[in-house]
């Protein structure tokens, strides 16, 4: 996404961005980084519900507060999605089993204790059973795993097993989210099929972006100005949707209520199912 941005910005704003990879840590080597930077507007990250979920969980040593939050990048909705072969047709017979076998269905996960792996526990909790949650290195190990029967489903985002779908290689059971994905409008969500996945509020996978803690109210309005009109481009718009995820940049007051529910749903899941 950052990489998409960069040309768009230096086209629409006359502004050149320098893209900078920090691995490790489910990125809290790069937001460390991030919040230990200067405040001056030269400096912004991209953050997600990763950092979020470690937060909750207190593996990292600092909170959300060293941020300034400035606007929405990216919903990435996770789906369950099993093999073209495979028996279940539809959510309603994949669940039905789960909920006959407690402990016996595996659904795949790239990471472990993150949201791919809370919408795995929740959509089992929401017939009050429970499946085995098999944690990969990566989205393609687990596609790489359900493609050849290792295991019955995976758990992950859109953008990741979009061309599986099209292809017809996976079969998408249920999208978590509200609403049906414009990208993949054939399917269905958890909450019409009349499963409550998200008992403790709505737990997504997101991406923002962020600047150290203390920036000018007045650089923080302009970076907000420059990102979301990059994001609003028809040019990146077609992206978000032929790559599977929502672009709805949202900045200010409702932005900040959007994190913070998300942080508490987080937070709540860590609580109780991790």
């Amino acid at each position: 996404m950052a990489r998409k941005l960069q040309p768009i910005i230096n086209r629409e704003f006359g502004v050149n961005t320098v893209v900078v990879n920090k691995e490790g840590g489910n990125s809290a080597v790069g937001l460390t980084e991030l919040i230990t930077s200067r405040p001056d507007g030269y400096t912004v990250g991209l953050a997600s519900s990763t950092i979020l979920s470690l937060i909750a969980q207190d593996q990292i040593s600092w909170k959300s507060d060293r941020f300034t939050n400035i606007c929405l990048i990216s919903e990435d909705p996770m789906l369950l999605a099993v093999n073209k072969d495979a028996k279940w047709q539809d959510l309603h017979e994949f669940l039905a089993d789960v909920k006959a076998n407690p402990e016996t269905i595996t659904v795949g996960t790239a990471g472990s204790k993150n949201v791919n792996h809370a919408d795995a526990v929740l959509a089992a909790q929401s017939v009050g059973s429970s499946i085995r949650q098999v944690p990969f290195n990566g989205a393609s190990r687990a596609i790489a795993a359900v493609m050849g029967g290792h295991i019955d489903a995976v758990v992950l985002k859109p953008s990741e097993t979009i061309s599986q779908i099209q292809s017809g290689e996976l079969r998408a059971l249920g999208i978590f989210r509200d609403e049906r994905l414009a990208s993949l409008p054939d399917v269905p969500t958890f909450a019409e099929m009349g499963y409550d996945v998200f008992p403790y509020g709505p737990v997504a996978q997101i991406s923002y972006l962020v600047a150290p803690a203390g920036l000018n109210k007045e650089v923080k309005a302009k970076l907000a100005e420059i990102f979301r009109g990059a994001m609003l481009t028809e040019e990146f718009q077609t992206f978000a949707a032929e790559s599977g995820f929502v672009c709805n940049p949202i900045y200010g007051d409702e932005f900040e209520a959007y994190i913070e529910g998300v942080t508490s749903a987080l937070a709540e899941v860590a609580r109780k199912i991790y």
